[in-house]
Protein backbone atom coordinates (compact mmCIF):
# COMPACT_ATOMS: atom_id res chain seq x y z
CA UNK A 1 0.00 0.00 0.00
CA UNK A 2 1.35 3.43 -0.94
CA UNK A 3 0.90 6.76 0.77
CA UNK A 4 -2.51 8.36 0.33
CA UNK A 5 -2.41 11.53 -1.76
CA UNK A 6 -1.18 14.53 0.23
CA UNK A 7 0.81 12.54 2.81
CA UNK A 8 4.39 11.37 3.28
CA UNK A 9 6.25 9.12 5.71
CA UNK A 10 7.18 11.04 8.85
CA UNK A 11 10.65 10.59 10.33
CA UNK A 12 10.28 11.80 13.92
CA UNK A 13 13.39 13.38 15.51
CA UNK A 14 11.75 14.56 18.71
CA UNK A 15 8.34 14.09 20.31
CA UNK A 16 6.66 15.42 23.44
CA UNK A 17 3.16 15.68 24.86
CA UNK A 18 1.68 18.88 26.29
CA UNK A 19 -1.70 18.69 28.04
CA UNK A 20 -2.51 15.48 26.21
CA UNK A 21 -1.58 16.88 22.78
CA UNK A 22 1.38 15.21 21.05
CA UNK A 23 3.92 17.55 19.41
CA UNK A 24 6.38 16.27 16.79
CA UNK A 25 9.53 17.60 15.14
CA UNK A 26 10.87 15.68 12.18
CA UNK A 27 11.50 15.39 8.47
CA UNK A 28 9.81 13.88 5.49
CA UNK A 29 9.93 13.73 1.74
CA UNK A 30 9.71 17.21 0.26
CA UNK A 31 6.14 18.38 -0.24
CA UNK A 32 5.19 18.80 -3.89
CA UNK A 33 6.87 21.82 -5.54
CA UNK A 34 8.61 22.84 -2.30
CA UNK A 35 12.14 22.48 -0.94
CA UNK A 36 10.71 22.07 2.60
CA UNK A 37 11.62 18.86 4.35
CA UNK A 38 11.41 19.60 8.10
CA UNK A 39 8.11 19.80 9.93
CA UNK A 40 6.46 20.56 13.24
CA UNK A 41 3.15 18.83 13.81
CA UNK A 42 0.80 18.65 16.76
CA UNK A 43 -2.51 17.05 17.57
CA UNK A 44 -3.88 13.59 18.18
CA UNK A 45 -4.57 13.03 14.46
CA UNK A 46 -1.42 14.79 13.17
CA UNK A 47 0.22 11.47 12.30
CA UNK A 48 -1.92 8.71 10.90
CA UNK A 49 -0.11 5.40 10.61
CA UNK A 50 3.27 7.17 10.50
CA UNK A 51 2.14 9.49 7.69
CA UNK A 52 1.93 13.28 7.78
CA UNK A 53 0.18 15.84 5.55
CA UNK A 54 2.45 17.43 2.94
CA UNK A 55 0.75 20.82 3.27
CA UNK A 56 0.58 23.41 6.05
CA UNK A 57 -2.50 23.37 8.26
CA UNK A 58 -2.82 25.10 11.59
CA UNK A 59 -5.28 25.37 14.44
CA UNK A 60 -4.77 25.32 18.18
CA UNK A 61 -5.79 21.66 18.39
CA UNK A 62 -3.92 20.30 15.34
CA UNK A 63 -1.46 21.41 12.72
CA UNK A 64 1.45 20.69 10.43
CA UNK A 65 3.94 23.35 9.37
CA UNK A 66 6.76 22.60 6.90
CA UNK A 67 10.16 24.36 6.88
CA UNK A 68 13.22 24.51 4.65
CA UNK A 69 15.53 25.41 7.57
CA UNK A 70 16.01 22.85 10.37
CA UNK A 71 16.82 25.51 12.99
CA UNK A 72 13.65 27.42 12.14
CA UNK A 73 11.62 24.22 12.49
CA UNK A 74 13.21 23.43 15.84
CA UNK A 75 12.42 26.96 17.10
CA UNK A 76 8.78 26.50 16.04
CA UNK A 77 8.70 23.13 17.85
CA UNK A 78 9.65 24.92 21.08
CA UNK A 79 7.20 27.76 20.39
CA UNK A 80 4.27 25.35 19.87
CA UNK A 81 5.13 23.59 23.13
CA UNK A 82 5.05 26.90 25.02
CA UNK A 83 1.79 27.92 23.35
CA UNK A 84 0.08 24.65 24.28
CA UNK A 85 1.45 24.76 27.84
CA UNK A 86 0.06 28.27 28.39
CA UNK A 87 -3.52 27.38 27.39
Amino acid sequence: MGNPCGTTKANIYEQTEIRGIPVYFGAGVNPVNSPAQFFVAWGIKALAGGLIHTFNISSLEEGTIWFVDEDEAEAEFKKIQKTLASR
